[in-house]
This record gives C-alpha cells, structure tokens and sequence, in this order.
C-alpha cells in the first residue's frame, strides 16, 4: 500500500468540495439570479457556497505553511498529462485574444478598456505562444521559456483589471465578477510559481498551495457558468470565451498540482549513492590495474632494450687456422744430403 502524502489530504477535499460549490452556485444562478441587476434574489443558497469556498481558500492556504519540505524536484512537461492540458489552454487563449480584438472595437478608444482589451489580446497570443514553447522545450531551466512563461501572468493580471473597469454587462459589485476577478487573480499567483521553475527558483509549497486555491476558484467560476449557458442560453461571465478559458486553466492546473505529487527529487536517493560508491570503487580498481599493466610492461621494454644494448657491444672473433696444416712454399723439394 502506498505511502498517503500530504497533498493527498489536500487533493481529496479539492475535488469534493469543488463538486459541492459548483453544484450550490448551478443551483443559485438557475433559481435566483437576476441578470438585470447583476444580483441574487435569495442569497442562502449562493452564500452557503461562497461560505464553503471562503473556508476552502483558508484550508488551502494552510499548504503554505504545513506542507511537503522545500527541495528541489525535477519538473516534467514530457508527457500526455501535460501537453494535452497546455494545448487546451492555448487554443482558449487565440480565442480569447480575438475576443479581446472585438472588445477594443465595441468601446471608444478615448475610455480605458479599448487599450486594456488590445493589451489582452497580445498578451493571450503571446500566452498561447508560451504554452507551446513550454511542451517543445523540455528542459526545465530555460531563458526564453521564463520570458515566455510571464506573458500569462500578466495577461491574467491585466484582465482582471479590465474585468473591474467593464461595467456594460455587469456592475462593479457583482458577485460573479468578483468571482472571476479572483479566479484569474489566484491563476496568475499560481503562473508566477509556474515561471519560477524555469529560472531554477521553485518554491513548491507556494506552487502547490496557490494551485490548490487556483484550481478551486477557476472550476468554481467556469463550471456552474457553462451549465448555466446550456440549460437556459444565460451568460453570467463577461463572455462564453472567458468561461471556456477559465475551465481550461482549472484542468491545467489541476494536472500540473496532480503531477507534483510524483515529482522526483533532484538529489539522488540511498540506492544511486550506493550505486554510485561500487562503480567509483570499480573504476579505482580498474585505474590500478591499468598502473599495473603499464609497469609491468615499462620492465619488459627496459629488460629488452639492456639485452639489444649488450649485445651492440659484442662481437664474434673468427678462429685462427691451425699451424700444423701450413706448408711453406717448396717444402716438398728434396733437401741435399750430406754423404
């Protein structure tokens, strides 16, 4: 049985509690929301499920401070659990930079929320540029990755403002907007831990914490909108787009907060130490023979070079002819005799 961790005493009131709020703020937006006001009529059901959020939020935060010790683990984007998500997101967002276009359009380009919308719609082109840079590079550590990875920051960021200025479809006080603002708010903290992995400055409490509360809002926010835009054709967002955008952010997140959980650590574990003491103690051994070897050898060519030196110095006499077998010349002539 496997070991239970602390993010899974996290993940599991997450998706509980995810079902539980989507469900009260479906009901609320079917059976008491005004679209004219911007307002609930009955405020029960809706602030029971803001309550559970509010209290959710604070539990999350809790991560931040109790969860899994800072080290350093090795990310990963190399797989189906990563790319889907990301390419999701990035689809979302080309459709939301056009919307942004159609935006700047509708208002007077002397009031504050053209510029914010053409700002938004180049900073959602260039997020959708990041999430596709972020699944081809796969190193962790990367400049342009880091860059990248910044534009959906401020994208969330600068959206948020403009959600706040925007008062053609909802008032300032709406509940729905304040949901949304702190639903993009919330992804954007998240994004900035995001980017902060491929600076080699990972703060994985931070990043799980804030992914948690992220992946809460941004579900909390999309979900019961979409159901609502099914059942009765009613948009409680500024747009179908920003919904769809939200939704897609939350499974992101949700993924990339799932995957956290079987991150390896960048530090080597007992077995690759121990792994990595025999094969240094191998190579030593293999380094001393080798010494070995070349000595050995070393004496054999030294021996070989005294014999082929002594025997440069040597050299073979030719044996002298014996004398008994010299005859002078005219020794057979015959001698005078003396009588």
């Amino acid at each position: 049985m496997k070991k239970l961790r602390k993010i899974d005493l996290y993940l599991i009131p997450l998706f509980f509690v995810t079902i539980a709020a989507s469900i009260l703020r479906t009901i609320a937006l079917l059976t008491s929301f005004d679209t004219v006001s911007g307002h609930f009529d009955n405020k029960i059901t809706i602030s029971i499920a803001s309550g559970i959020v509010l209290l959710s939020v604070i539990g999350f935060a809790s991560y931040l401070f109790l969860g899994e010790k800072e080290r350093k683990l090795i990310a990963r984007s190399d797989n189906a659990a990563s790319y889907i998500p990301a390419g999701i997101v990035s689809i979302a967002l080309i459709f939301m930079g056009a919307h942004s276009i159609s935006v700047a359009f509708d208002f007077h380009p002397s009031g504050i929320i053209s510029p914010l919308a053409i700002v938004c719609a180049l900073l959602a082109f260039l997020s959708a540029g990041s999430f596709l840079v972020s699944v081809f590079i796969e190193k962790n550590e990367h400049l342009y990755k880091a860059i990248f990875s910044l534009s959906i920051v401020f994208f969330l960021a600068i959206y948020s403002v403009m959600l706040f200025f925007n008062n053609e479809v909802r008032p300032t006080n709406s509940p729905n907007k304040i949901v949304d603002q702190m639903a993009f708010l919330s992804a954007a903290i998240f994004f900035l831990f995001e980017s902060r992995i491929c600076i080699g400055r990972a703060k994985w409490r931070g990043y799980v914490g804030f992914g948690l509360i992220a992946c809460l809002l941004t579900a909390y926010s999309s979900i019961p909108s979409l159901i609502v835009y099914v059942a009765n054709g009613n948009i409680v967002s500024d747009s179908l787009v920003e919904s769809i955008l939200s939704l897609a952010i939350s499974v992101f997140i949700f993924s990339k907060v799932l995957q956290s959980r079987t991150l390896t650590p960048a530090e080597e574990c007992d077995a690759v130490k121990s792994i990595s003491v025999l094969a240094s103690r191998r190579e030593e051994e293999i380094q001393e023979q080798r010494k070995l070897s070349r000595t050995h050898a070393y004496n054999n060519i030294v021996e070989n070079d005294d014999t082929e030196d002594a025997a440069n110095y040597t050299f073979d006499l030719p044996e002298a002819e014996s004398e008994t077998n010299f005859t002078p010349e005219g020794a057979d002539q015959d001698l005078p005799h003396n009588d």
